[in-house]
Parts: C-alpha cells; sequence; structure tokens
C-alpha cells in the first residue's frame, strides 16, 4: 500500500518536471540525462576499472622487496621484477573504460576513461603506448582547446533559437491570414448576421460615450510617440557558462583564473593536470628529461595546481633526478616533497631515501639526521630498524663516536629479540665497519654470519655475496670469487643496475676458475700417484668417513628442516669464517622450536655464563674432574681406531674414490699435459680479461720453471715480452725480446719484433688467406665438390703451426668427402675434426652433425652454410613467436588451448593469433606460430614475460618446446628449408 502511495507522488512530480523543461535544439541533454550518464560512467565502468588497477598497483608492489642496504626506489610498482604478471587485469581495466568513453561519452568522467588507459599502460612499463595515449589526452582535453568548442557550441545553440522564434511568429501570422482567408468562405448570411451585432456594439459604445462626457468631462491622455510605436522585443541576455553547461576552466590550474582546488567538492574535477603529471613521468621513462622537466615545473610552481597533483609533482621531480644521476638535487627535492606529502609513509620513504643520498655523497652528519626524522614518522618496522643501523653507522662515519662504540650499538641490536630477523642486516653493517677498519678477515666472518642468519632477505643475502665475491677478487683469489660471483646471480634482481656487472665479471672467471680447478686437481691426483698403497687406502677411508658423515647429516637436516655445514669451496675462506659459512639456515616458514637448545640467544647467554664462570676450556669428556682423559689422548686412540678401520675398506670403495688417480707413466704424463694448458692459458687470460698483469706474469713463469722447454714456451715469451712492455719494465721485455729472437729466430714473434712492418704484412697476409677460404668455399656451395676438396687440402698444407683457419678447411674438407665418397666417409672425416681440434666452433658443429647422422640418419650437406647463414637479424622488423614441440606426439589442441589462455591473461589485447605447422625433417616436428609483434623488441619481451611466468605457459615436462622468435623473411626462409636446427644455431646465436 505505501509503495501505491509512493508511486502516486511520484509519477505526478515526473510529469511536472517534464513539463518544466525549456525547449532543446535536437542533440542537447537535460540535466537529467547528464546525471545519469556521469553516474553510470563513474560507479560502472570507471570504478570496477579503478579497483582492478589498484589490486594491480599493489601486487606489483608485493613483488618488489625493499632492500634497506641500497637506495630504496621512489615508485616500488616501477622496481617490480613482473609488471606482465599484471597485464591481464590492467587490460580488463582498459577494455571497460573504452566501453564507458563509447556509452558515456558526453559524461564528465572521459577525461578520467583516456587516464585511466594510459596509467594501466604505464604500469605495464609499455611506456612508448602510454605517451602516445597521455599526449593524445593532453590535446584532446586542454582547458583552452575544450573552452573553445563549448563556446562554439553556445554561439550555434543561441541562433538556433532565434531562428527557432522568428520561425514560430511566421508561423502565426500565416495561421491569422488563413483564419481571414477561412472568414471569406463563410456564407453570405452569416457574415450579415455577424456585422449586424458587430453595429449593435457599436451603437452601444457611442450611448454611454456621449453620457459620460456630460457628466464629467475628462482631459485626454496623451501618448509619445514611444508610446505609439510597437513594443520592440527585449534583448535577451546571453546565458552564463553554467547554462551553457560549460565547465569553470579558471579553477583547473590554467593560467589566467583563480585557483580554487576546493571548488570541485560537488561537481566533477577535469583530469588535465593529472594527465600532464602522467605524461611526465612517462617521459622521464623514455629518457626524454627536458620536456619531463618543463611539464613538472610548470605543474609545481602553477598556483591553480592542485595540492595532490603539486606533491605528485614534487614527488615525480625528485625521481628526475635521482634517474639522472643528481643526487645533491634530489635531496633538496625529496625533503621538499617529504614536506608536501600528506601520508606518513610517503614522508618517511621520501626522508629515507634522502639520508641515503646524503649517505652516497659522504655527508655523514646531515644522513644521521635525516634517518633520525625517519622515526618520527613510525614508519613500518624494518625501515625503523634500517634508520637504527644506518645511525649507528654514520654516527661512527661523522666523528661522533669511536668504531668500538659503533659495534657496541650494533650489538644491542642483536640482542633485542624484535631483530631476530633483521640479524643478517646487523651482521651485514658489522661487516662494512670492519672493512672501513682495514680488518678483511673479521669483515669476511661477519659476512659469513650474515649468510647463515639470512632468512626471506634475498636482496640482503645478494649484497653480502657481492661483497664476498670482491673481497675475494681483490685478494686474486679467484676460485671462491667466481663461486661467489655465482651465488650473487642467484639471488640477485635481474632489474638491478649491477646485474650486467657481475654476470661479466663471473663470465671472466669462469675460464680462470675451470684452468685453476684443474691445476688443482692434477696435482692432487699426481700427489696421491706417489703414495704407497697403505697411504692410499687411509686416504680413501678418510674420504669415505666425510662423505658418510655428510650423508648423516643430510639425513639429519631434512627431519630438522636445517641446512647442513660442509660446503664445497670452504678451505679457500679464513679460518673463523669456514664454520659460519658451512652452517645453513632455518625456512623462513619453519616454525619456531621452544627447546632452549635451538634458541640462538639463549645458548649465547648461557655460553657468556660459563665463560664468567669457568673460564674458556677445551671441549673433551669429564672437563671437572682430575683425572680425566685429555683430549689429545682420546684424538690418538682414535686416530688409531681410525686406522685399524682402514682395513675394513673394500677394493670396490678404492677404485670408485681413487678411481681418477693416473698409475702409469702414460697417465702421470697426461695429467702434466693438462696442467701445463692450464697454466698457459691462465697467463693470457689474466692479461687479456683481467688485465692483472702480475699475475700472468706469474703463472707463465711458473710454467717455464715447473716444464723447461714445454710447447708453449715460445708463445708464453712472447706474452711475457708484451706483459712486461705494458707494465712499463723495458728490461725484462728486453730479457724476453733476446730470448725469442735468439731461440727462435725464423719464427713470425722474432720477424715481428725485428721487423716493425712485418705485423702490417702479416695481417695482410691473414686478410689475403680469409679471402682465399671463401673463394674455396664459394666453389663447394655451387657444387664443385672435387676442386673444393683439393684446394682446401693444399692450403691447409700450407698453412703452420695452430693456424686459425685449419679446422675451417678440415670442416670443409669433411663435407666435401660426404658429397663425393658418401655418409661413411662423411662420418669418419667429421669424427677427425672432433679429434684433431677440441673446443673449436668447428669441433662443436662436427659434433653436431654427427649427431643428426647417427639419430636421424640426415642427409648428407648440399649447401648446409648456406641454409644456415641465409637467416639475418632483422630488429626493425615484424616478428613472430614459435613454439618448437620434440615429441611429435604432443597434443597440439591442448597446446593451443594453454597458449591461448597464457596471452589472454598476459597480452589480451594485443590480438596474437595461433597457428600449428609441421616443420623439421619430414615436416613431422609440431610447431605452433604465434603472430605477429611490432619488432625484435617487443618479440623478446614475450619471451621474457614466458620466462617469469612459467606456471602460467606450457608445462616442460608433459610438453617439452623450445620457444624462439623468428623475423618473417627469417620465416619465410625456414618455411622453404624446414630446417630447425639450423635456425636454432642463428637464434642461439644471434638472440
Amino acid at each position: 500500500m505505501k509503495r501505491f502511495y509512493l508511486l502516486i507522488w511520484i509519477l505526478p512530480a515526473i510529469i511536472a518536471l517534464s513539463g518544466c523543461t525549456t525547449q532543446k535544439r535536437k542533440g542537447d541533454m537535460s540535466l537529467l540525462g547528464k546525471a545519469y550518464h556521469n553516474t553510470t560512467a563513474h560507479y560502472n565502468g570507471y570504478f570496477n576499472a579503478d579497483e582492478l588497477m589498484q589490486a594491480s598497483i599493489l601486487t606489483l608492489e608485493a613483488q618488489h622487496q625493499d632492500n634497506y642496504s641500497k637506495l630504496l626506489p621512489m615508485y616500488k610498482y616501477i622496481a617490480a621484477d613482473n609488471p606482465q604478471s599484471v597485464a591481464g587485469d590492467l587490460d580488463v581495466a582498459m577494455k571497460k573504460v573504452t566501453v564507458v568513453v563509447n556509452l558515456h561519452r558526453r559524461s564528465d568522467w572521459t577525461d578520467d576513461c583516456y587516464l585511466l588507459v594510459g596509467k594501466a599502460q604505464f604500469y605495464k612499463q609499455d611506456y612508448e603506448t602510454a605517451e602516445e595515449t597521455l599526449r593524445f589526452s593532453a590535446d584532446e582535453f586542454n582547458p583552452s582547446k575544450v573552452k573553445k568548442k563549448k563556446s562554439t557550441k553556445a554561439g550555434s545553440s543561441s541562433k538556433a533559437s532565434s531562428k527557432s522564434k522568428s520561425s514560430s511568429s511566421k508561423k502565426k501570422s500565416e495561421a491569422s491570414s488563413s483564419d481571414d482567408s477561412g472568414e471569406e468562405k463563410l456564407s453570405a448570411k452569416e457574415q450579415a448576421k455577424k456585422r449586424k451585432q458587430y453595429n449593435k456594439q457599436i451603437k452601444k459604445k457611442k450611448k454611454s460615450s456621449s453620457s459620460s462626457k456630460k457628466k464629467s468631462p475628462a482631459k485626454k491622455p496623451t501618448t509619445t510617440k514611444e508610446e505609439e510605436k510597437p513594443a520592440e522585443k527585449a534583448e535577451e541576455p546571453s546565458p552564463s557558462p553554467a547554462e551553457a553547461g560549460l565547465i569553470s576552466l579558471t579553477e583547473s590550474g590554467t593560467p589566467g583564473g583563480k585557483a580554487d582546488p576546493d571548488g570541485y567538492f560537488m561537481k566533477h574535477r577535469p583530469a588535465y593536470q593529472e594527465i600532464q603529471l602522467w605524461l611526465a613521468r612517462t617521459l622521464i621513462e623514455r629518457d626524454k628529461y627536458d620536456e619531463a622537466f618543463r611539464m613538472l615545473n610548470q605543474l609545481e610552481e602553477d598556483p591553480k595546481t592542485f595540492n595532490d597533483v603539486r606533491r605528485e609533482a614534487s614527488a615525480a621531480k625528485a625521481y628526475y633526478y635521482i634517474k639522472r644521476k643528481m643526487p645533491s638535487q634530489a635531496v633538496v627535492q625529496l625533503e621538499k616533497a617529504a614536506e608536501l606529502a600528506d601520508k606518513r609513509a610517503d614522508k618517511a620513504r621520501y626522508t629515507f631515501i634522502a639520508a641515503q643520498l646524503h649517505q652516497q655523497l659522504g655527508n655523514a652528519e646531515s644522513a644521521y639526521a635525516a634517518f633520525e626524522r625517519v622515526l618520527k614518522f613510525n614508519p613500518v618496522y624494518e625501515m625503523e630498524f634500517s634508520s637504527k643501523l644506518n645511525m649507528a653507522q654514520n654516527s661512527y662515519r661523522a666523528g661522533k663516536g669511536t668504531a668500538e662504540e659503533a659495534v657496541r650499538n650494533l650489538e644491542k641490536l642483536l640482542k633485542d629479540s624484535k631483530n631476530l630477523e633483521f640479524q643478517d642486516q646487523i651482521y651485514y653493517a658489522l661487516a662494512e665497519i670492519a672493512l672501513k677498519e682495514g680488518n678483511r678477515d673479521q669483515a669476511l666472518a661477519y659476512l659469513a654470519q650474515s649468510l647463515k642468519n639470512s632468512r626471506q632477505n634475498r636482496s640482503q643475502k645478494a649484497e653480502a655475496y657481492l661483497t664476498m665475491a670482491r673481497l675475494f677478487y681483490e685478494n686474486e683469489d679467484y676460485l671462491p670469487a667466481k663461486a661467489y660471483y655465482d651465488s650473487t646471480l642467484q639471488v640477485l634482481a635481474t632489474n638491478d643496475e649491477r646485474y650486467d656487472e657481475v654476470t661479466k665479471l663471473s663470465n671472466n672467471l669462469t675460464d680462470i676458475a675451470r684452468h685453476l680447478q684443474t691445476i688443482q686437481l692434477q696435482d692432487s691426483l699426481l700427489r696421491i700417484s706417489e703414495l704407497s698403497d697403505k697411504e692410499k687406502r687411509e686416504l680413501a677411508l678418510r674420504i669415505k668417513a666425510e662423505q658418510e658423515e655428510a650423508q648423516r647429516k643430510a639425513m639429519a637436516a631434512q627431519t630438522t628442516g636445517k641446512e647442513i655445514p660442509g660446503k664445497a669451496g670452504s678451505k679457500n675462506l679464513p679460518g673463523n669464517v669456514v664454520a659460519a659459512t658451512q652452517s645453513g639456515q632455518r625456512p623462513a616458514l619453519q616454525k619456531e622450536s621452544s627447546f632452549f637448545a635451538y634458541d640462538d640467544r639463549a645458548v649465547k647467554r648461557g655460553q657468556r655464563e660459563f665463560d664468567r664462570r669457568w673460564g674458556v676450556r677445551t671441549l673433551e669428556d669429564d672437563w671437572r674432574r682430575a683425572n680425566r682423559r685429555t683430549t689429545v689422548e682420546t684424538e690418538e686412540i682414535a686416530a688409531s681406531e681410525e686406522v685399524v678401520a682402514a682395513s675394513s675398506l673394500t677394493d670396490d670403495d678404492l677404485k670408485r674414490l681413487l678411481g681418477n688417480v693416473p698409475v702409469t707413466q702414460g697417465g702421470k704424463d697426461e695429467a702434466n699435459r693438462l696442467i701445463r694448458e692450464a697454466m698457459f692459458s691462465l697467463g693470457t687470460l689474466y692479461r687479456d680479461r683481467l688485465k692483472n698483469y702480475d699475475k700472468a706474469v706469474e703463472s707463465l713463469e711458473k710454467l717455464n720453471e715447473r716444464y723447461p722447454g714445454n710447447n708453449y714456451e715460445l708463445d708464453s715469451w712472447y706474452f711475457l715480452y708484451l706483459t712486461y712492455t705494458d707494465m712499463g719494465n723495458s728490461a725484462k721485455a728486453q730479457e724476453y725480446f733476446d730470448k725469442i729472437v735468439g731461440k727462435y729466430p725464423t719464427s713470425n714473434y722474432a720477424k715481428i719484433l725485428k721487423d716493425p712492418n712485418f705485423a702490417a704484412k702479416y695481417l695482410d697476409e691473414e686478410r689475403r688467406q680469409a679471402l682465399q677460404y671463401d673463394e674455396i668455399y664459394s666453389l663447394f656451395s655451387t657444387g664443385n665438390y672435387r676442386d673444393a676438396y683439393d684446394r682446401s687440402r693444399n692450403t691447409m698444407e700450407s698453412l703452420l703451426g695452430k693456424h686459425p683457419l685449419k679446422p675451417k678447411y678440415a670442416l670443409l674438407m669433411a663435407m666435401c668427402s660426404g658429397n663425393l665418397q658418401g655418409k661413411d666417409a662423411y662420418i669418419s672425416e667429421l669424427q677427425r675434426v672432433v679429434a684433431m681440434y677440441p673446443e673449436s666452433e668447428e669441433q662443436k658443429r662436427a659434433k653436431e652433425i654427427l649427431r643428426l647422422l647417427g639419430a636421424t640418419g640426415a642427409a648428407l650437406p648440399g649447401k648446409e652454410k648456406e641454409e644456415t647463414t641465409g637467416y639475418k637479424p632483422e630488429a626493425d622488423d615484424a616478428h613472430y613467436i614459435i613454439i618448437v614441440f620434440k615429441d611429435e606426439k604432443v597434443d597440439l589442441n591442448a597446446a593451443k588451448i594453454k597458449v591461448s589462455d597464457f596471452n589472454g591473461k598476459y597480452y589480451k589485447l594485443d590480438n596474437l593469433r595461433i597457428q600449428n605447422i609441421f616443420l623439421g625433417e619430414g615436416s613431422k616436428t609440431p610447431v605452433l606460430l604465434l603472430r605477429r609483434t611490432k619488432n625484435q623488441a617487443d618479440a623478446m619481451k614475450y619471451l621474457d614475460t614466458v620466462y617469469k611466468n612459467r606456471k602460467d605457459f606450457l608445462d616442460s615436462g608433459t610438453m617439452a618446446h623450445d620457444l624462439m622468435i623468428i623475423s618473417q623473411n627469417n620465416y619465410r626462409l625456414l618455411l622453404s628449408n624446414k630446417d630447425l636446427t639450423a635456425y636454432k644455431s642463428f637464434f642461439d646465436a644471434t638472440y
């Protein structure tokens, strides 16, 4: 009943309102229609899209773990390692606001929708597309342009209104004339009757007027000329901006108006300033710094800028300075941004970054004050702890305290139970103080403790690994340095600016570490070979006991959830580092035990109490008894028992443990050959890769001392001559000059040393020989196998020493033999290449061909190299993605569904089409083709997204595959030759 009465009241109200509406021209919108479009646009599509974007930002920020030992990023979502993980949600958000614009284009939220699209592209780190979107938006929604459009619209509206009025009056006159003509059509009787009535009325009027004149004569009313004229049409006032439907643009921050940011409390605020802000931020990421700086300056200094936009612009300007490596300016701007920020978390973060920059600039006192300010903002505990940690260090650096006081302050932090998960950072800070004091061994010990106590903080672990790697590298201890650089790469974020440098150092040390290990291993095997049988059995028993102990600890670790000691390479660490690096860490998700012995703090307190009462004592049984058995006696008994137990070692155990020990003279000669080769290689690598001339000299001179007259003597002397020349030691350089010229007068090295022009002639000869090889290869390519074979053999015989062209000619001769004599001859010649030229590119190629011949009976070589080298890098051309499956019976439909789901999640808007084809020998290898991307960079981004989100892509076990990219032209070539192996070689070498 209540609803019935409500309807009774509502319906008349709607009718009344509709009756009050003024007449509109076609296309005008009523207030009710405007409200409908605004409400629907805002609270339907835009609201849901914004919710998706906010959730995506949280996801990106969760990906990044702040490393407080390095400069914090201004924006965590930019530092995220895998921005494509939220691409699916952001694509959905963009789609929603696109629908809003299409359905409600005349709403006030159109500019906000365009802004949201640009921001979504920014969060995806698709900065190029974001710039295009935001530039269009800045132009389209520029207030001056919008004002001009609306003024034009208002003018056309008033013209239309006047036209409609004149047309209505015209219609009225036409209507009256039509009435008159209608009267003419009336009958004569009716007209006479009307005239009769009219005459009667006139007579009555005359009588009444005459009687009134007699009674009281009245003044004749006077009329002015203006009154006699017909009334002119009153001029209508021009509509106000509000009536015309215009937005008050002067309040939006454009020049020429009064700033009133609060004036939009009850109405929609234009998004133009925010568009400018995000465009400037995008330009920073695009390295278009000058334009970005001008826009940020304008937003920051213009008094009409909204407060929230000004805050963001100030922070973005600080980011600009950090990006440009301008720390002094960044500090000032960060302090300004912190002052403007309205959130305590932002104030704390900006101040913390400013403190870190002060630290980088060497302003320890200013850094201390900034870290102290951070604490006032009540930051998250990790930042609070890091601030206290840095305050302890900076008080020492600023000269406010000694190193001992700083260490005591840090040890207090160690004892605080709240800092249990931050012990790795405290030990790292202690290591930094030890390094500043010049105590490298103590620093290594602290770093080892940092790694031991590391839990979930991968970034801190990376810092400890990297610092240890650098210390060993500086100590020229390259084996552990290589190991720690490798460990660093396991935990260092790929977007870290040091990642490429660490990768390069690790790669440079790869061959050096391999040769060092070769020398260590072969020297150990040679030493063991000289032992007696009894000593060998004792050694084997010790090795077996160590292996069994390691196995026992591994089983114990599985039950307790702890890592075990005994990491390989611990012997390379200083004494007090060994125990630290060998002990493991408890997984972060493991529940803490309540047993007192598992509580590190309780154990340390107990240790201190014991030392205070009993002093430092050796670990032994019955330590309180005077008649106790000493540790030495116990160790002697244990050793004798171990010797007795050696007899229980089986021959199989002995063979398994010492099987690589050379027992014949031939085996020993081979071990010495490997050592000579490794020592010479080390000398050249130290010089060429590390520029460590001292180590190069040490290695090469030790080689000649240990193996006089070895087969590397001439080469090593020439490298020693070059190295001493680079070092400026002319006396030693002359010594090796005389040795080369005296003992090897006809060698190329001697000719180069005696004749400065010989080197140029030698290089010319090398170029001539390279051209000759190309000429002979062209014979092979055109099918002249006999001529190519004969010329290859003759040319190869004329090449002296280890000429780089020899393996090339050998492989070419093998391919010629295959065509002339058949498959068996082909295999035989390829095997010869493998044996004669180890570690060469031709050996790798020969091995690959042999594998194909043995496994698939591949065809004999025709224009194999031509097909392989026919592919060309085309970085700017459109690229496809190809997925080559290793199993011919793979379920292609299931694979297509999985790839399609992946694309729907991460590349929803890219419209990647999937097609299956068959390539390879006999066209039996199933391949999925995804087309297409704009260029090589976009295609490589797809691969990177797959690698970072493997769980959502094809299963590498049930659907083993190779993922590659290919340009359009190269794809056509692949379709014609179907040689996937050749293209994979090209892909690996090029991409």
